[in-house]
């Protein structure tokens, strides 16, 4: 009820409560409070889009679209907070399942057809848990954590894309925007191709919407276009990238990709490739992330280590496993730089278009660099030759005896699914560094 008036602007409310103590309702607005959150990421890649849509309307009831096997699996669900979000989702585990929920916040107790059936802890007890924390939580980290924002849209993405009846969906347009590499590109429709193949719907890119146009992805992937009756009677529509693809929902189901994805005449050629490059030698395969990724500041795993690091991890690897050589991808020219005077006639660096970290001094995007340094004329020509040289990289990778980058990145992901389980070591600086500190 208090939704309805926050349309029209209202954002207080006061509430009589027959069944026990008055209290007062306040309403925030989703995305402006979790990007003020002190852990909300410092990126534009986060920030620069919504993240959280704001839920004026949702049914707790629709039990076909909500994602409840989310909370499947655990002993207890422990909220820290009691709010609208974690009031519904506590609701649902009582009704659905048969986990213990617990609140850390007593004001709980103030909702009478929950005070009665959760348990008031300051913490949880069960091993097998799920923590639903107060402040903003990344949802791509663990499927055992999650900031209520973050669970509550994974549980409830498909009441935000449509008000089809889960039956009545065929089929889902996925928007990818222009921003988005290959890699993104593919592992967000193969992901996503994955999880809604399990409810029965077939996902297909929406025409035009990515920077490589649609005879390009025809010509090199086997992706699905836009079937013919597709349509607003039978499709649910992706419009906003992130708040889609930064999901549990979406990220935290495994990636399940191999090489059926590139076209046959197109691995063909790569396998010709990398025979020639690779032969019988003993590979170190690494893969160095710089340039708008340094720029985007991401956190964790993703964020961009110093290169004098990754040289010293990467040279104690020649010393220890004795490699012939290295293959190195990477876009940053100042990287290339410094990989082949640290490892003079040992680094084969796949052939493709490079910049340094101050080109981005006014773009935040290598797709908006991209846009800089072409003409009209020449710019499709030149990011169909970013991308196949891209694929070559990462299909190269995947041939050496082990993976050595610097971050994770969606070319790690592309070079470990091309590799099929098959690398002897496969490290992660990032993480590497971190596990040291």
């Amino acid at each position: 009820k208090a939704l309805n008036y926050v349309v029209k602007g209202e954002t207080r409310f006061h509430v009589s409560n027959e069944t026990g103590t008055d209290f007062d309702l306040l309403y925030l607005e989703n995305d402006r409070k979790a990007k003020s959150d002190p852990d909300f990421p410092d990126s534009t890649f986060f920030k620069d889009e919504l993240i959280f849509p704001p839920y004026f309307f949702y049914d707790e009831t629709d039990d076909e679209k909500i994602m409840t096997y989310l909370l499947e699996g655990f002993d207890e669900i422990f909220f820290e907070e009691a709010n609208e979000y974690t009031v519904t989702i506590a609701g649902i585990a009582l009704e659905k399942l048969s986990c213990r929920v617990t609140f850390r916040d007593r004001r709980v107790e103030l909702f009478p057809w929950l005070k009665d059936r959760v348990r008031i802890s300051p913490e949880p007890e069960a091993a097998e848990l799920l923590y639903v924390q107060k402040d903003y939580y990344p949802v791509y980290i663990t499927r055992v954590r999650y900031c209520s924002l973050g669970l509550f849209h994974s549980m409830f993405m498909l009441q935000y894309l449509t008000d089809l009846p889960k039956d009545k969906i065929r089929y889902l347009e996925l928007f990818i925007r222009k921003t988005e590499g290959i890699g993104s590109l593919l592992t967000t429709y193969i992901k996503v191709r994955n999880v809604f193949e399990k409810l029965g719907i077939r996902v297909y890119l929406a025409p035009n919407c990515t920077r490589y146009s649609d005879r390009m992805l025809s010509r090199y992937f086997e992706i699905c276009e836009k079937p013919r009756d597709a349509d607003e009677t039978n499709t649910a529509y992706v419009k906003c990238f992130n708040c889609f693809a930064l999901t549990g929902f979406i990220q935290r189901d495994e990636l399940v990709m191999d090489l059926n994805v590139l076209k046959p005449a197109f691995l063909r050629e790569m396998e010709e490739y990398a025979d020639q490059v690779i032969g019988s030698r003993k590979v170190l395969g690494v893969l160095l992330r710089g340039t708008d990724y340094i720029v985007a500041n991401f956190a964790g795993a993703w964020h961009v280590p110093e290169i004098e690091d990754c040289i010293r991890i990467i040279s104690e690897r020649m010393q220890e496993y004795r490699y012939d050589r290295i293959i190195l991808a990477t876009e940053d020219s100042t990287y290339l730089k410094k990989m082949l005077a640290a490892f003079p006639g040992k680094v084969v660096a796949i052939a493709q278009e490079r910049y340094r970290g101050s080109d981005f001094n006014s773009v935040h995007y290598l797709s908006d660099l991209e846009k800089q340094v072409n003409s009209p004329e020449t710019y499709s020509a030149s990011v169909e030759d970013n991308m196949v040289n891209y694929l070559y990289a990462m299909y190269i990778m995947s041939r050496c005896e082990s993976l050595l980058a610097n971050c994770m990145c969606n070319g790690v992901i592309i070079a470990t699914a091309f590799n099929q389980g098959k690398y002897v070591r496969k490290e992660i600086v990032s993480v590497m560094l971190s596990e040291e500190s």
